[in-house]
């Protein structure tokens, strides 16, 4: 499962969060994991600032709290995260083998496979990320952290 997707979406659903905030976040998650999956570098990078940036195109902050919701676009996003970073390999990469008949059924099995693991952690990612965000703003508010 991609574990740092959730965590993008949160940030791009989060009104409240500043868009620069979020666009860091999805910058160095994406890039993060560029580096250490051994990806071509900026694949990721730019997956992870595009769903940031759709997901706060979509504002659908009232729906935050469902947790269906959260499965539900999960699992989209990380289709769709997974097949762009297919086709951009595709395009950009040297082709080494050509797909056979029977390997886009494979590919999707594989995409739905992982999307779906992705969308049955991301109920726990948000209540996580929630939290971590409710600790932050509740130190911001007693003034104990100093900028």
């Amino acid at each position: 499962p991609q574990l740092l997707l959730p965590v993008v979406l949160y940030y791009g659903l989060m009104q409240d969060v500043s868009l620069v905030r979020g666009m860091s976040v999805a910058f160095v998650s994406g890039y993060l994991l560029d580096l250490f999956a051994g990806n071509p570098m900026s694949l990721h990078t730019f997956i992870q600032c595009a769903a940031f940036l759709l997901a706060r195109g979509l504002g659908l902050r009232l729906f935050l709290r469902n947790v269906v919701f959260q499965a539900a676009l999960t699992f989209v996003a990380s289709l769709a995260t997974q097949g762009t970073a297919i086709a951009l390999r595709a395009i950009f990469e040297e082709e080494s083998t050509p797909f056979g008949t029977h390997a886009s059924a494979r590919l999707f099995e594989g995409l739905s496979a992982s999307a779906l693991m992705t969308a049955l952690s991301a109920p726990i990612v948000f209540a996580i990320v929630a939290r971590i965000e409710s600790t932050d703003t509740s130190r911001r508010d007693d003034g104990s952290v100093t900028a």
